[in-house]
C-alpha cells in the first residue's frame, strides 16, 4: 500500500473513501502538511476541496512551493469542473483536477495511475543519471587513454631526462597535478619541478624513499616509485575517490613507459660508447698495420740488399784468392743458391703483403661503413654523439 497524505478540512464522501481504500493520513493544515512529510515518505498528496465553494489556486501554489513537495505528485479534488480550472491546475503543476461526479473507484485508480508515472518517472531519471555517469567515465576513461597513448608515442622522441621529465609533466597536466619527478640513470640523477628546476627537500624525499613500497601515501601527498622513477604528487583528490584511483592507475602507466625509454637512452649512450671504442680500434689496428707492413718490407728489402752485396764481394774476390778451380766453382754454387732462396723467401714476403693488404682493406671498409651511418643519421635528424659527451645526452 502506498502511503498517501490527504488535505481536508472536512472529509468529503470521495475522500473518505480514498481515506479507506489507501489507509492514508489526513492533515487539515499547510503547517500539518509539512510536519507530516517530514516524518514520513508519501507517494501523493491529495487536496480534498469538494465542499469549498471556490478552488482556491493561491493555496494549491503554496502547497507545490513546499520543500517536501518537490517529488511528489499533487491531486485536487473539486465540487465541479470548468476548462479554466484544468488549465489552471495544468500551468501551476497538478497532475491531476477530478470533480465530484467521480467514483470512488476510479479516483482510487487514477491515484495509484498518478503514483506509478511518477515512479516510472523517478526511475527513469536514476536511468538517465546513471547512463551520463557512464558515458561521463567513458569519455574521461577514453580521454586518459588517448593521453596516455600520446604520451607513450611522444618518449621514443626523447633523446634525454630534460625532455623525458617535460613530456611527462606536460602530460600530468591534464589532471591538475603538483609534481616532483626524479629519474634515475646510469650517468647520473635528474630531479624536476614543472618549471625544469629541482627542489632539494623533495629530491632527497624521493630518494630516501625509492626502494619503498610501489604506492606510499601520506596525507594529500603520494609517492609512486617505479624502478628508475620516482614522482611525488603533492595535491592528491582525497574528497574523490574515484578520481584518486584513476591517477594512481594512469601514472604508474606513465611512470612503465618513461623507465622503459630511460633503459633505451642508457643502451644507446652505451652503443655510442662501443661504437667509438671499436672505430678506435679499428684506426689502431689500420695505422698498426700499415706501419708494420712497411717495415715488413723494408726489411726484406734489406735483406736482399745484403745477400746481394756480399755475394758480389765474394766473387769480385775470388780472383785474388789463389784458390783452384774446384773451389771457385763451389762458392759460385753457394752464392748462386744462397741468392736463389733468398729471392723464394722474398716471393713468400709477397704473399704477406697481400695479407696484410686485405686486412687493411677490412679495415678500411668498417671505418667507411661507421662513417657512412653517421652520414645516414645526420641526415635523418639523429646525430650520433660521442661517449665523451654523453652527459649532454642524458642530462
Amino acid at each position: 500500500m502506498y502511503s498517501v497524505l490527504i488535505y481536508s478540512k472536512q472529509l468529503s464522501a470521495l475522500a473518505t473513501h480514498v481515506e479507506s481504500y489507501f489507509k492514508a493520513d489526513v492533515a487539515d493544515s499547510v503547517q500539518g502538511i509539512k510536519e507530516a512529510m517530514a516524518q514520513k515518505r508519501y507517494r501523493i498528496l491529495v487536496l480534498d476541496a469538494i465542499n469549498d465553494a471556490e478552488p482556491d489556486v493561491a493555496l494549491w501554489e503554496s502547497l507545490l512551493q513546499i520543500e517536501a513537495m518537490k517529488n511528489v505528485p499533487f491531486m485536487v479534488l473539486a465540487a465541479t469542473t470548468n476548462l479554466q480550472h484544468k488549465l489552471k491546475a495544468f500551468e501551476i503543476g497538478c497532475d491531476d483536477f477530478i470533480d465530484s461526479g467521480t467514483t470512488g473507484v476510479e479516483v482510487c485508480a487514477r491515484i495509484t495511475k498518478s503514483i506509478f508515472h511518477r515512479i516510472a518517472n523517478e526511475q527513469l531519471h536514476q536511468r538517465l543519471e546513471m547512463a551520463t555517469e557512464t558515458a561521463r567515465n567513458a569519455m574521461v576513461d577514453n580521454s586518459d587513454l588517448g593521453a596516455n597513448i600520446q604520451f607513450l608515442l611522444a618518449v621514443h622522441d626523447c633523446d634525454n631526462l630534460d625532455q623525458l621529465g617535460q613530456q611527462l609533466f606536460a602530460t600530468l597536466e591534464r589532471y591538475g597535478l603538483s609534481c616532483s619527478l626524479q629519474l634515475r640513470s646510469t650517468l647520473g640523477i635528474k630531479d624536476m619541478e614543472a618549471h625544469g628546476m629541482a627542489k632539494d627537500l623533495e629530491s632527497q624525499l624521493l630518494y630516501q624513499l625509492k626502494d619503498s613500497d610501489r604506492y606510499i601515501d601520506f596525507g594529500q601527498r603520494t609517492i609512486v616509485n617505479y624502478n628508475r622513477v620516482s614522482l611525488l604528487i603533492k595535491n592528491m583528490p582525497l574528497d574523490d575517490p574515484e578520481k584518486y584511483g584513476a591517477i594512481k592507475d594512469n601514472t604508474f602507466c606513465l611512470l612503465q613507459g618513461l623507465n622503459a625509454r630511460i633503459v633505451a637512452l642508457e643502451d644507446h649512450c652505451r652503443l655510442l660508447a662501443e661504437k667509438e671504442a671499436l672505430r678506435k680500434l679499428s684506426t689502431d689496428i689500420n695505422n698498426t698495420v700499415s706501419t708494420l707492413k712497411d717495415s715488413y718490407q723494408a726489411v726484406m728489402l734489406q735483406i736482399v740488399a745484403v745477400v746481394e752485396g756480399a755475394t758480389e764481394k765474394i766473387q769480385h774476390r775470388l780472383p785474388m784468392l789463389a784458390l783452384s778451380d774446384k773451389d771457385e766453382q763451389f762458392i759460385d754454387r753457394v752464392t748462386e743458391q744462397l741468392i736463389r732462396e733468398t729471392n723464394q723467401v722474398f716471393g713468400e714476403g709477397l704473399k704477406v703483403d697481400e695479407i696484410f693488404e686485405q686486412l687493411e682493406r677490412t679495415v678500411t671498409r668498417s671505418l667507411d661503413s661507421l662513417s657512412h651511418e653517421d652520414q645516414e643519421k645526420k641526415l635523418n635528424g639523429k646525430g650520433s654523439v660521442p661517449p665523451d659527451s654523453s652527459a649532454v645526452v642524458l642530462f
